[in-house]
């Protein structure tokens, strides 16, 4: 049930952050980037370290109070960071989408200009429902400015039940949606993250999704607008699945990044093996994964082959991708520290990360590889 006990939302620090994003007021978690106007936009899960009666919370208690989406602002390319204070917060009213809570998304700058916002909004349904996923896109004129919330979520997995399942996704009961003890002996749902990106003359969006109880899979739309000018679904595409797909439960924060030279597609998700919300953090296996294809809808391909797994970045959890020098064959991510790291390094910022890719040759062999095969 959620506590009673409200978190502020402080006011944006006056602190200049190097070396990551220690915030002295903040938990921060997950992450999505933007550049705009030679700058890089950072947005981040957030809530406080004291409650409103100033005692301490922790990153375990996450799930007792409501969340914010921080912005921070850097002009350096990450070597620092300022915070730009709260841009989506979740609300009783006037938006239904926002009623209970606000998981992560993604900004995007549209062909006019326009920030588009995505966000999961969970709205409020019972104590024992708590974590019903609605995929849900704002707009702004600036990076840090949401003038604008929508009025209906664009994909809602009670609304549109049986063309989310006829897609081939999964779902668990209708009445049970959300439901805080999982799905069918697997995790909560999952309907959340939304990734959007430009494809083919359209907006298209990523978010994390199920192809089975236990089977993660990531959920694929176009998107369109409608006659009021808010976005809707053009079409749901069949869930993508991951080659390895079986040694975690859930892919969640999902993006993917164009090597329009090389003709690659390249897809980042955060694998984890959670069961169940209540699991202690010692038997939680998180790691950043990393796939490889040639084309969007796949097949995708462990980017090192015999594993997807992103060495040498160590309890770091919802990243994004800075920069991609493709032809250098070097991402640069950055991301956040998970509760397995020290205390005191737990949902703070790393600095930004390089992440080596494999020589094209080596890809190409892989990519062949994959086609033989039949994947």
């Amino acid at each position: 049930m959620r506590s009673k006990v409200i978190v502020n939302v402080p006011e944006a620090s006056s602190t200049r952050f190097t070396h990551g994003i220690a915030h002295p007021e903040l938990w921060l978690w997950d992450s999505w980037t933007c550049k705009s106007e030679g700058r890089y936009h950072l947005y981040c899960l957030a809530f406080a370290r004291k409650d409103s009666e100033g005692r301490p919370t922790s990153p375990a208690q996450r799930n007792d109070f409501k969340f914010h989406i921080r912005h921070f602002e850097s002009e350096d390319a990450g070597e620092s960071w300022r915070d730009r204070g709260a841009v989506v917060q979740s609300t009783s009213e006037p938006n239904a989408t926002l009623s209970d809570n606000v998981w992560s998304g993604s900004t995007h700058i549209d062909s006019d200009g326009t920030f588009l916002f995505a966000y999961t909004g969970l709205p409020s349904v019972s104590k024992d429902r708590r974590f019903l996923q609605t995929i849900c896109i704002a707009e702004g004129a600036d990076p840090g400015d949401v003038s604008r919330l929508p009025l209906a979520a664009v994909s809602d997995p009670l609304r549109d039940y049986d063309s989310i399942r006829a897609a081939g996704y999964f779902l668990g009961e209708r009445e049970m949606l959300g439901a805080n003890c999982g799905e069918s002996g697997g995790p909560i749902l999952a309907w959340r993250d939304p990734f959007l990106f430009r494809h083919e003359g359209s907006i298209h969006a990523l978010w994390a999704a199920k192809a089975g109880a236990l089977q993660p899979a990531v959920a694929h739309a176009s998107l369109r607008r409608n006659e009021g000018g808010g976005f809707v679904v053009d079409e749901l595409f069949p869930p993508m699945l991951l080659p390895d797909g079986d040694a975690f439960t859930q892919a969640e924060v999902p993006k993917v990044y164009f090597d329009d030279s090389n003709q690659k597609c390249w897809l980042i998700i955060s694998a984890c093996n959670r069961i169940s919300e209540d699991q202690p953090d010692d038997e939680i296996v998180k790691d950043q994964r990393l796939y490889v294809s040639d084309k969007l809808r796949g097949p995708w391909i462990a980017y090192r082959g015999t594993t997807s797994v992103v060495p040498d970045i160590e309890h770091l959890f919802g990243a994004s991708v800075m920069d991609a020098d493709f032809a250098a064959g070097q991402l640069r991510l950055i991301a956040p520290y998970t509760e397995m790291a020290d205390s005191s390094l737990q949902l703070t910022f790393a600095p930004v990360k390089t992440v080596v890719l494999p020589e094209q040759e080596r890809l190409a062999t892989l990519l062949g590889r994959s086609m033989a095969d039949g994947f």
